[in-house]
């Protein structure tokens, strides 16, 4: 199993960043001009729920420094349609959790939005594509407003980042990466997490449970349906799904009962 875990995977990504210690060192390594002392525990997969007028939101890590700026970091696996507006609504979110009844709009902290991405979103070739708002006469005039979004791209070809953090991209990209020190420790901590089997466990229910449920497979599905007409393209995604399913556990080493098991679940 140790060699199909990759950080790529959402829930990889967010069991390494759930430790305090390698999710500051990676924020520092993103934003190396920031001083961060400190950081709150990191909330993985934090829910913003829904409600009768707004859509509930999933942040992969969500944390704050010691003067409150806050940090949310995806994996975005899916060169998938509307990534700019998956930004701006999740600034907005995160807006409406920090600004309480009452308080005034001043006390708005810094909010980063951070995606990782194993494709290049805007096609220049940068690692890195940082977004803030300015004034379009005068770009000299930014608006102020604390709300930065960054795109990193493990796909670049530039010469356009610190050596440190494009190890960290093309750690995340699966290449080799030899003589670093911050990934070093990540390979240990995915290694040592393969190792415990609730964790293991933990990680096949998360990949059998995105199968099914993820957006963005179901709009895959939705648009293979179309090509081959409903009915077929109900049945035939149904069953990529389910072999899908079954080699995911086969890997792990499963009993063969367990695995049947597992599989009507």
């Amino acid at each position: 199993m140790n060699n199909s875990i990759s950080i790529q995977d959402d829930f990889v990504f967010g069991s390494v960043m759930s430790n305090k210690r390698l999710c500051q060192q990676l924020i520092q390594l993103i934003l190396p001009e920031l001083k961060i002392d400190r950081i709150e525990f990191p909330t993985v997969q934090k829910a913003v729920h829904e409600t009768q007028f707004s859509r509930g939101v999933r942040f992969d890590v969500y944390t704050k420094d010691q003067d409150g700026v806050v940090y949310e970091i995806d994996m975005q696996v899916r060169h998938t349609r509307g990534l700019p507006q998956r930004v701006r609504y999740y600034q907005g979110r995160i807006d409406s959790e920090m600004l309480k009844h009452g308080q005034q709009y001043i006390t708005l902290r810094q909010a980063y939005v951070i995606f990782i991405c194993p494709f290049d979103p805007f096609g220049l070739g940068l690692h890195r594509y940082d977004f803030a708002n300015y004034c379009r006469q005068d770009q000299s005039l930014a608006l102020g407003d604390g709300r930065t979004a960054i795109f990193l791209n493990t796909k670049g070809t530039q010469n356009d980042v610190s050596k440190d953090l494009r190890n960290f991209l093309d750690y995340v990209d699966n290449r080799d990466v030899e003589n670093d020190e911050y990934v070093d420790e990540l390979r240990d901590y995915i290694q040592n997490l393969s190792k415990n089997t609730e964790w293991r466990n933990d990680y096949m229910d998360n990949k059998t449970h995105m199968m099914f449920h993820d957006e963005d497979v179901r709009e895959e599905g939705k648009q293979l349906g179309i090509a081959i007409g409903e009915a077929k393209g109900i049945t035939a995604g149904k069953m990529e799904a389910v072999r899908g399913t079954i080699e995911l556990l086969r890997q792990t080493g499963m009993a063969e009962d367990q695995l049947k098991a597992k599989i009507r679940q």
